[in-house]
């Protein structure tokens, strides 16, 4: 039963960033997702797991895990968002050839996209977003129990990926669009110089002053990008969001 019920908090917890293998070891976040789900596990009836078929186990655990991959998608979109919009930056200064290893996620990634992620990350655990993370899994134990098989899978499936599809990218491309505004003046001021004076290697110059610029309009408004997108590291809507959705699949 205990096993059963932590499946949807496991497979949140290993997809979620600041919870991924960098941040929480197996051992200790199994340990963890245990303990949060003796609290689920204990509030199940006991006669509908004395009647459970082979049949229903693979059901359960087949609408578990996708229910487990829905919550951490939605979840994570903000930490993805950060990431790629590093990713983004960091090709058009010119460094995305340098890789560095992200010890959040065990992987290797461009420098401003690993450091966006930990600046993410950082933010999610300070300004609190954990119990609201629990809050929105316990939740969906409300808007989707164990012991039930609505709401439609194929609609919250179709419906849940177009939309966070769509916002992932408008996310990213919103928050580098500044900066790739100014890299992009960068460019433009150079090739004129360069159109100028075509004896000088101007051009050179220009990977190692986008560098420079990056790295200070990151100092300047990373406190203005954490406070934009405070609500989402929190995880405030999230609840809503789900809830929203399991109902409106019906």
């Amino acid at each position: 039963m205990l096993g059963l019920c932590s499946e949807r908090a496991l497979i949140l917890f290993f997809m979620f960033p600041p919870t991924a293998d960098g941040v929480l070891q197996g051992v200790v976040r199994n340990g963890v997702v245990l303990m949060f789900s003796s609290f689920v596990a204990y509030g199940q009836p006991v006669s509908f797991f004395e009647s459970m078929t082979g049949l229903m186990l693979a059901e359960i655990c087949a609408r578990e895990a996708i229910i487990g991959l829905v919550l951490g998608f939605a979840a994570s979109s903000v930490f993805w968002v950060a990431e790629s919009a590093g990713t983004y930056i960091d090709d058009l200064t010119g460094y995305n050839n340098i890789q560095i290893t992200n010890p959040v996620r065990s992987e290797q990634n461009t420098p401003t996209g690993t450091l966006l992620m930990q600046i993410a990350t950082v933010a999610f655990w300070t300004l609190g977003g954990m119990p609201i993370l629990l809050g929105v899994l316990y939740d969906s134990y409300n808007w989707w129990p164990i012991t039930s098989q609505a709401p439609a899978v194929d609609n919250i499936l179709e419906s849940f990926v177009l939309h966070q599809t769509d916002t992932l990218m408008q996310m990213t491309a919103k928050l580098a669009t500044p900066i790739m505004f100014i890299l992009l003046l960068v460019d433009l001021a150079f090739g004129f110089v360069a159109k100028s004076a075509q004896k000088l290697e101007v051009m050179q110059l220009s990977q190692p002053v986008k560098g420079a610029l990056t790295i200070l309009i990151l100092a300047l408004f990373v406190g203005i990008f954490v406070e934009q997108v405070r609500g989402q590291l929190m995880l405030t809507g999230l609840a809503d969001y789900m809830r929203e959705l399991a109902h409106g699949s019906r």
